[in-house]
């Protein structure tokens, strides 16, 4: 190999090392397991919790709901369930998704902060496969906790005020969110079986803030359908309910650490 040859090798092989020193940049995407789903029947006071799938629809005489929520950590107790939060059982499932303070090690962790979120789906999957029409269905933010035994009438048994103010879930409509498969964020589509949800300003929301309150989503149909099933968080694997999080940014390794808010839950991260 001649000189010429040579210092040009070693030049790559620098140029190689001193990135590798300095740090790395591009997209690191987070999945996030939901831990929590159920859904409620207009005709129908079973509990539904532990079955493998969700199902809604909407007919003159009937209507199933999917009710579900984020991962949360141990926070703060709610002002207004503190008989239910005296219950160790009731409290861990009523929590505030504060969600636990991470020292930060390691270059992904460093680009994954809520300032670098470029976008956040929620991803489910119908059971057998098959598509839901875009625009069928549409989240809607629920106003208040309940429990893993909610009906149509009922949130919670812990109290006299565990029923719905609404039959069907209190919505709280000071945020609205796109029906399925509708202005997905970072050019995102819905491919075969799949229904998404944008989700990306309200997750950087939560994340941003320690403070946030979230109660989860009742999912509805917004015309009649059918019966929909979609594989409930009992499945467990790469199609159980989930928030798929992309960070983009760049990191240097070696940096000082820095504390970020992240949930809780079975989560895996790719860059």
């Amino acid at each position: 190999m001649d000189i010429l040859k040579l210092k040009r090798v070693l030049t790559l092989i620098l140029l190689s090392l001193f990135a590798f020193i300095l740090g790395c940049e591009g997209d690191f995407v987070q999945i996030i397991k939901l831990e929590t789903d159920t859904f409620i029947s207009s005709d129908d006071e079973s509990t539904h919790a532990e079955l493998n799938y969700t199902r809604v629809s909407k007919s003159a005489t009937r209507e199933d709901r999917i009710i579900l929520k984020f991962p949360t950590g141990k926070g703060k107790e709610d002002d207004h369930l503190n008989d239910c939060l005296k219950n160790p059982l009731c409290s861990a499932f009523y929590m505030y998704p504060i969600i636990l303070v991470k020292l930060l090690t390691s270059c992904a962790d460093a680009v994954m902060i809520p300032a670098n979120l470029t976008k956040a789906i929620l991803v489910l999957n119908t059971a057998d496969g098959s598509n839901l029409p875009a625009g069928s269905v549409q989240p809607f933010l629920l106003s208040r906790p309940w429990w893993h035994t909610v009906s149509w009438q009922q949130a919670h048994p812990f109290s006299q005020n565990g029923k719905w103010t609404t039959a069907g879930g209190d919505e709280d409509n000071t945020l609205t969110f796109d029906s399925n498969c509708n202005n997905l964020s970072g050019g995102e589509t819905c491919a075969a079986g799949e229904v998404k949800f944008e989700m990306t300003n309200y997750f950087k929301s939560l994340i941003t803030n320690a403070n946030s309150i979230h109660y989860g989503f009742v999912i509805r149909a917004l015309a009649n359908m059918s019966a929909a099933d979609l594989l409930s968080v009992q499945v467990g694997g790469t199609m159980s309910p989930r928030i798929v999080a992309t960070y983009t940014g760049s990191c240097v390794s070696g940096a000082s650490s820095q504390e970020k808010i992240f949930y809780l839950g079975e989560d895996i991260i790719t860059p």
